[in-house]
């Protein structure tokens, strides 16, 4: 039997009935990449961070939509905007015709973000990332990029998975490997040789690649934070180094903000780092749980779009509901200079040293660490983790499942990679609920 066969609680009628149901309809889970082995989890309804399953079982949930849910479940303000925008236009011919809240959140968005000359509005972090690479190809007339081990930009066949090449005498094309645990069937023949993949963190090994191959190069693609690969931040003065090689080389450079953007501030990782990009891809938080992507960049780069060179379509660009729920979480973000993320900041800083202090009392070495609005959890006795190979050599991943599993049977749930996102919505209230869950969750493993 599987693991997900042996729940670490007994599945409610109702869930059991619909997972049978499921299992007959649909392969599997919407996404291949957060089905994990652990029980069926149908949710009916939300509120804050707590969240209640098809049989009336409560969690409180620190996924939150993975990273979109900045205010919460059921934020007031939120939802009667939107009710409001339902009410009066819900669908258009996107392209053709515009709205003036599409407008204003591009004027908002230009006005936060370092790097933003002009906007354009997509749906998934994934097409954001294939606009980036395509107009990095058509501006710098080369047609390579190069990207990260442990970075994440979506499932499309050019950037999902591959190994990195650590033959040093070799092309640094990445790898198809079928032990890669992103490796997929049916991608297309030559979609790995589109990018080099290199270790993430290593200026080195980036200033050997376009000393090697630059002239080939058409962008550098990196999150600022590995947020999908266990919360690695830069190392000092790595991102800034970035910036000069890919100038020095005629490179474009892109942070994908798809997590950290309007998450980290409303300037995102390149503000909090210091650090202007030429181009960024954003999601997941900008419009606060609707579907909605950007991106951003330089305006000499944009032209490209607006001279139709270089084509970006979508039927749900700019979609009258998600541009209203992107323009109501700008606005809300802003009021009172940023209080909700200091409302963000007081409850992560206290959940990451009571998490880190629960460890230590039930005898586990825990790594903690992350940026606001989100941090990972790794069994692990080094200080940080600055690379996936970090992680890899330290963390203890079979203690991080038997975690996983415990905290779900005490009604909590993480978002996948040991990721812990904090909302604005969080109380103080819940996270001390929380807390006395995980501690009982860490008592047993």
């Amino acid at each position: 039997m599987s693991p997900a066969e042996h729940p670490p609680f007994p599945l409610g009628a109702n869930t059991e009935a619909l997972a049978a149901r499921a299992a007959r309809v649909m392969p599997g889970r919407q996404s291949n990449l957060r089905a994990l082995p652990e029980p069926p989890v149908f949710i009916e309804r939300a509120i804050g961070q707590r969240l209640w399953d098809v049989d009336g079982r409560e969690l409180i949930d620190f996924a939150i939509g993975m990273g979109p849910g900045i205010w919460g479940h059921g934020n007031r303000e939120y939802l009667d905007a939107l009710h409001a925008q339902l009410d009066k236009l819900f669908v258009i011919a996107s392209g053709m015709l515009q709205t003036a809240p599409e407008v204003e959140l591009a004027e908002r968005i230009v006005e936060h973000v370092p790097c933003a000359d002009r906007v354009r509005f997509v749906t998934t972090g994934s097409e954001a990332v294939q606009m980036v690479v395509r107009l990095a190809r058509a501006f710098t007339g080369r047609r390579l990029f190069v990207r990260f081990e442990g970075n994440y930009h979506g499932w499309l066949d050019n950037v999902l998975g591959g190994r990195v090449n650590d033959d040093a005498d070799a092309t640094p094309y990445a790898l198809e490997n079928p032990a890669d645990p992103m490796h997929t069937e049916g991608r297309a023949e030559f979609a790995m040789r589109e990018s080099f993949k290199i270790p993430w963190n290593d200026a080195d090994a980036l200033e050997a690649l376009l000393k090697a191959h630059g002239k080939d190069i058409a962008l550098v693609l990196m999150e600022a934070v590995m947020t999908n690969g266990g919360c690695c931040l830069p190392r000092p003065g790595y991102l800034q180094r970035v910036r000069e090689l890919c100038n020095q080389y005629g490179v474009l450079f892109c942070i994908d903000e798809v997590i950290t953007g309007f998450r980290m501030g409303l300037g995102g990782a390149q503000a909090h780092y210091g650090v202007t990009p030429d181009l960024a891809s954003f999601g997941k938080a900008i419009a606060g749980g609707m579907p909605l992507a950007a991106v951003a960049g330089r305006a000499d780069i944009f032209e490209l779009l607006r001279t139709n060179a270089v084509v970006g379509a979508g039927t749900f660009n700019a979609a009258p509901m998600s541009m209203t729920a992107g323009l109501t979480t700008m606005r809300m973000l802003e009021r009172a200079d940023g209080a909700a993320y200091r409302q963000i900041d007081a409850m992560q800083s206290h959940f990451m040293a009571e998490f880190k202090r629960l460890g230590q009392k039930h005898g586990h070495e825990l790594l903690v660490q992350g940026v606001r609005g989100v941090f990972c959890v790794h069994f692990a006795s080094i200080p940080v983790a600055y690379s996936a190979r970090d992680l890899a050599a330290h963390a203890d991943r079979e203690k991080a499942r038997r975690l996983r599993l415990a905290l779900i049977e005490e009604g909590v749930y993480p978002g996948r990679g040991d990721r812990y996102f904090v909302s604005a919505g969080l109380t103080a209230a819940d996270l001390d609920d929380g807390l006395s869950r995980i501690d009982r969750a860490l008592a047993r493993i």
